[in-house]
């Protein structure tokens, strides 16, 4: 059974793919947040991988604030943590300034 998971992204991730809200259906009965970032990124605009994935490792860049359901994944097991049928995502570009 697929899940499904909502996208949202917020500030220049929103700019680069092109919208603030995607609906994800993941194939399968199992999910990380790793997988559902590869579904994503399959739907929404180029820019967007240019803006979130670091090149080099494949992975979200640090500048990148990921929550599942309002909590960072950091403070769960990162992009192992799983995703549950009706999880929201979300995508939040950090900015430094002085």
């Amino acid at each position: 059974m697929p899940i499904r998971v909502r996208a949202l992204l917020l500030g220049t991730f929103k700019e680069a793919s092109g919208r603030g809200e995607v609906e994800l259906t993941i194939p399968g009965d199992r999910a990380d947040v790793a997988t559902a970032i590869g579904e994503l990124l399959k739907v929404v605009e180029e820019k967007l991988e240019r803006e979130l994935i670091d090149p080099l490792s494949g992975t979200p860049l640090p500048t990148a604030l990921i929550l599942l359901n309002g909590v960072e994944i950091n403070n769960l097991e990162g992009l192992e943590t799983e995703i549950l049928d009706g999880d929201t995502l979300t995508l939040i570009p950090v900015v430094h300034g002085g």
